[in-house]
This record gives structure tokens, C-alpha cells and sequence, in this order.
């Protein structure tokens, strides 16, 4: 997607309120964030520059298929074979969907090839027959169980790993790439957001594209796993990470990282926010 492109994007975007990117760049007020067009595109800028925002890299119908043919995020991902995350990039148009993903990702949404390639707005294409069955058919079979019915209305923002140090990732919190289901525990709370994983550096807790729910509004506790939003001194972005809470004072933030294991610390001036990582038991 080339710069241009990108700015008239943000702008509009900015204009109507949307949120871009936790990490690099725009967070929306209702999840504790505000940010400017501006930054947005600084952050593009900056990717761009670092190529995780390639030129190359052009919007697809994937997401458009997706769902008309109401599929989730993460089911397409499953039956695709691919993380999450990169499903995300790929959706968001920050990879292109590629030889190495297309035959899959077709077959999983029971299209062509090209039809993968059309303009966005086309007509969607009828389902065609392919060489296996639709795995999807069949997880969607079990999800929509009685026995195992939970709403799906939590959203999953999009994320996407940077090259920094120690975990960094963006998340694009104006993208729902997909909704996860809403437990018992969180039933009536309409902040709850949800995200998959980015990069190794909290295994063997987490792996690359597990899911996580998110609490913006619960303070943490020590050893709560947290996503800290941090500004570096005399950077115009952000940058996000998940890690441990171990404490906050003595004008510093103390975090615990699993992968490698060591503790860092950020002065508390860089820091943006701070959202507990919701367990299972907060949820189920």
C-alpha cells in the first residue's frame, strides 16, 4: 500500500473516529486512548520505512468473503492453516496474500483462486467445490452447539509485530478482525476487547496466535499479565507490549518478561496505559 494511499486512509479514519493503532500510533478514547491523524501517519511513515508496511502489500477481498460467507477470523485462520496474526496482516492489507497462502485460503472459503485477486465491492462469487472438505463447515457445526452456545460479540483488534526490542507489537484497534465469544463472568461488560498474540516473548504462557481477552478499566495486580501502551522520550508513537505486572512506583513501571526471562522497567512519564489480561476463571 503505497504512502498516499495510507494518509488518505488514516485521515478519513481520524475524521470518523476510528482508531488505528495501538503501539505505533492512534488508540480511541472509549478504550482510555486519543491520538491525531497526524501520528497515524507518522506511524505509517515509519513502518513503511522499516518494512512492515510494504509497498507492495495490497488490500485483498479476503476479509470482504469472509464475511458474506460468515466465517470468523479465527475459523478461516484454523482452516487455512495460518496464525491468527498473519491472517490479520494479510486481511488488514499489510501482506499480500501471496502463492504461499492463496491456495489455502481459497480452498477454505470455497472460491477461486482469483476470485482472491478481484476488485473489493465485486460480486461475491458462489461457493465451488475444492479437494477437501470444509473444516470450517464443520467447526461452525460444533460452535453453534447448544450445549457450547456463547454469544460472539467481544472484539478482536488486529495486531502486528514490530522489529523492536522485547516484544512490541502494534494493534490496530480501529480493525475487528474477528469476535470472540463473550463468557459468563463478562456478560454485561461492554469494554472487554480481545487480541492474538504477536511474537514468542511470553511462552510458554502464550504462543503466537492464542487469544487473550483484555480488561481496560480493572487495575492490576502483581503478577497480572498486562498490555502496556508506552510513548519512548522523543518518539511521536506508541508501542505495545504484554507482559507481567510485578509494580508501579519510585516513578518507574516493573514488568516481567517470560521469553527470554528478565525484568524491565520504563520510566512511569512513557507510560500510556495499562490493561489486565483477563484469566479464564475472570471469564468462564
Amino acid at each position: 500500500m503505497h504512502i498516499q494511499q495510507i494518509r488518505k486512509m488514516l485521515i478519513g479514519q481520524a475524521m470518523q473516529g476510528f482508531i488505528f493503532s495501538e503501539g505505533h500510533a492512534a488508540i480511541c478514547s472509549h478504550n482510555g486512548y486519543c491520538v491525531n491523524a497526524k501520528s497515524a501517519i507518522d506511524t505509517c511513515q515509519h513502518f513503511s520505512h522499516s518494512g512492515y508496511m510494504t509497498e507492495n502489500a495490497t488490500p485483498s477481498r479476503v476479509r470482504e468473503i469472509r464475511l458474506a460467507r460468515d466465517i470468523s477470523s479465527a475459523e478461516l485462520a484454523r482452516a487455512a492453516n495460518i496464525q491468527p496474526p498473519t491472517l490479520s496482516k494479510i486481511e488488514l492489507g499489510q501482506r499480500g496474500v501471496t502463492k504461499t497462502f492463496a491456495s489455502a485460503i481459497a480452498k477454505a472459503l470455497q472460491v477461486r483462486i482469483e476470485d482472491l485477486y478481484a476488485p473489493i465491492g465485486s460480486e461475491i462469487p458462489d461457493p465451488v467445490q475444492n479437494d477437501s472438505p470444509s473444516r470450517i463447515i464443520r467447526q461452525n457445526t460444533v460452535e453453534k452447539s447448544p450445549s457450547l452456545s456463547m454469544t460472539r460479540d467481544i472484539p478482536v483488534f488486529g495486531t502486528a509485530a514490530c522489529s523492536l526490542d522485547q516484544g512490541a507489537f502494534i494493534l490496530h484497534a480501529g480493525e475487528i478482525i474477528d469476535q470472540a465469544p463473550r463468557g459468563p463472568k463478562i456478560e454485561y461488560r461492554k469494554d472487554i476487547y480481545a487480541l492474538y498474540i504477536e511474537g514468542d516473548s511470553m511462552e510458554p504462557w502464550k504462543r503466537p496466535g492464542q487469544l487473550v481477552y483484555v480488561d481496560p478499566v480493572r487495575k492490576p495486580n502483581k503478577h497480572d499479565r498486562v498490555v502496556v501502551v508506552i510513548r519512548p522520550d522523543g518518539s511521536s508513537y506508541e508501542q505495545a507490549y504484554i507482559k507481567e505486572y510485578i509494580k508501579r512506583d519510585d516513578g518507574k513501571l516493573v514488568l516481567k518478561q517470560y521469553n527470554p526471562e528478565k525484568i524491565i522497567e520504563w520510566p512511569s512519564h512513557n507510560i500510556v496505559s495499562i490493561h489486565r489480561v483477563l484469566e479464564p476463571e475472570d471469564i468462564l
